[in-house]
């Protein structure tokens, strides 16, 4: 088989699993546990830290609501001038927070000066619920600007727990806003005393992610952009003497994230990167880690300085306030060995206190290799043990990165799956015509892959011969990550054993340079689910595909608005010309 730049291979097997009830234990397996400082690993009667998540969810009857307005605001977040797209007038947007068990609704409205908008909710699983999962031109169109029925409720349960984020899932429009953390609560492996709660990193543009698109994206080299900076929690510093020029829009009014320990109390930190072209290594200057998570995965806890977060991961770690009271630098370092191009790499830091003091730290780094490298998967051992059945059937896909026409208008590269661009159309997505027409042919161009088997395997061996590594980010389930490494994968037979047994487990997995990913995920979750890499600008030009799962039992819950929604969006787009997802 012929490779040029990245090879999927989809096995799917007949291997059956239970169903995923979401329901209690029966009464005779009830157990008293409480959640408090000294027992993190407690949550309630019948769930703690060893329940399975997968098979057996808490159904707390609360439903936790949420209305949020989608607006252009003039921010000067690291003290450089421009618009961004806030949600409730804030970047980054208000924190989601809910326990393990609850319903979650939110109400989401337009009203950007332009385009529509949608949010996906970074790793929930959406069982039962894949309307809501977010993916403009998969489960739904973009929700249109102040038009009768622009607005739409997301309702999902919230069966997982831990740190993630949501993000517009609508073209480049997660590099301007629209971004925000989302909590649910529930135990924890190791005990902590206080929750000082997300953490999120992301590289930063002083120009529109449109505008930086047509600029560079086009240009004859193809690359990305350079950003510009760097932001914790929506905060830094941009010194305007770098612009070399007056500029009135850099008014060096810029300030630094900044926290509180207090001393002798394990603080717990959850730390996501939401950038868009960014791989971190986040540490905190004289102070050890414990790493407690991974995405929403609880995991054996293990000790760590420095740990390597890239685009989409989430890791909650514990951290003991132990060192003599000072000031302590909190440090995001982009990984230029990723391609990460960033002009203030040493820069995009926040601020640790144990008192008032406003002082600038003058506390030391840990040592920070420049490496686009994943945490140690032996340190990442999942808590909740579950193994891999054997995949009996395969399909080949390759994807290629080609030079395209521009013409002004496309990007001077694009990425295609067996020749196809992925375009799908936002005013048709792929939920729609499966809901109401289960055998239906899904065009070529979306890029599908279809999953029958009930309860069975699909294995998806992922392979690059390009020098960077990239995130892969699969929506509707997390997936296991059986191996990686340098060099081809060229057949299941020939290579060594797969880790099977309680491999780690997530939802955003780093393929290695000139290398291979290979991943595996249940049957179990009926919908259309994109797969692409979690780099704004790759999937802007083509990088994804989307699998079809059981497309005779996918459901949509109120068809009915999910579709008013669609034809706001028909006639917005019609009229306005809205760029496309």
């Amino acid at each position: 088989m012929i490779l040029t730049n990245i090879l999927l291979l989809i096995a799917i097997s007949s291997i059956s699993v239970s169903a995923i009830p979401v329901s209690e234990p029966a009464l005779d397996e009830q157990q008293t546990c409480t959640n408090t400082a000294d027992s993190r690993n407690c949550w309630s009667s019948w769930f703690d830290i060893n329940t399975n998540y997968y098979s057996n969810a808490p159904e707390t009857g609360r439903t936790v609501e949420y209305k949020w307005r989608i607006t252009n605001q003039t921010m000067a977040l690291d003290g450089y001038e421009r618009v961004v797209l806030a949600v409730n007038g804030q970047y980054p947007g208000p924190t989601l927070e809910a326990n393990w068990g609850d319903t979650i609704m939110v109400h989401v409205t337009n009203e950007l000066k332009s385009n529509g908008t949608g949010i996906h909710w970074h790793g929930a699983r959406m069982l039962g619920t894949p309307e809501a999962d977010g993916a403009i031109g998969v489960t739904q169109c973009p929700i249109a600007v102040i038009k009768p029925h622009s607005r739409i409720p997301f309702l999902w349960h919230a069966t997982q727990y831990g740190t993630s984020w949501r993000h517009s899932h609508f073209s480049l429009q997660c590099s301007d806003g629209v971004v925000g953390p989302i909590v649910i609560h529930g135990p924890t492996s190791a005990n902590w005393d206080i929750d000082l709660g997300p953490i999120l990193l992301t590289d930063w543009f002083h120009k529109p992610a449109f505008e930086l698109a047509n600029e560079v994206i086009q240009a004859s080299t193809g690359l990305p952009p350079t950003a510009d900076n760097g932001l914790i929690n929506g905060k830094n510093k941009y010194d305007c003497v770098n612009l070399g020029s007056p500029d009135p829009k850099c008014k060096n009014s810029g300030t630094r994230y900044e926290t509180n320990f207090q001393a002798g109390k394990k603080h717990l930190l959850r730390i996501v990167n939401t950038g868009t072209d960014v791989m971190f290594k986040f540490s905190i200057d004289g102070h050890k880690m414990k790493v407690v998570s991974m995405d929403w995965v609880p995991i054996e806890p293990y000790e760590a300085e420095v740990i390597f977060v890239a685009i989409g991961q989430r890791y909650d770690v514990i951290v003991e306030a132990n060192a003599d009271p000072d000031d302590f630098w909190m440090r995001a370092v982009p990984q230029l060995s990723c391609f990460t191009m960033n002009s203030q790499q040493y820069n995009i830091r926040g601020i640790v206190r144990y008192d008032s003091s406003t002082l600038d730290p003058t506390s030391s780094s840990w040592s920070i290799t420049d490496q686009c490298e994943e945490e140690e998967e032996d340190n990442l051992v999942p808590i909740v043990k579950d193994n891999v059945g054997s995949a009996n059937s395969e399909e080949d896909f390759q994807l290629s990165l080609s030079p395209a026409s521009t013409g002004g208008k496309l990007p001077a590269f694009q990425w295609t799956v067996n020749n196809n661009h992925y375009n799908p159309n936002t005013s048709a997505p792929t939920m729609m015509p499966i809901n109401s027409y289960g055998g239906v042919t899904i065009p070529e161009p979306y890029s599908p892959t279809e999953v029958t088997a009930i309860d069975g395997w699909t294995y998806f061996i992922i392979q690059s011969l390009l020098t960077i590594g990239y995130p892969f980010h699969l929506h509707g389930h997390d997936f296991y990550v059986l191996g990686k490494g340098i060099g081809i994968y060229k057949d299941i037979s020939l290579h060594p054993k797969l880790h099977l047994k309680n491999p780690v487990r997530r939802d955003v997995a780093l393929l290695p340079a000139l290398g291979y990913l290979v991943i595996a995920f249940k049957n179990d979750n009926p919908g259309a689910w994109s797969m692409h890499r979690h780099i704004a600008w790759h999937l802007h030009m083509g990088l994804a595909i989307q699998v079809i799962e059981r497309k005779g039992e996918v459901s949509v819950n109120r068809p009915e608005e999910v579709q008013a929604v669609c034809n706001a969006w028909k006639a917005y787009d019609k009229s306005n010309g809205a760029d496309r997802a």
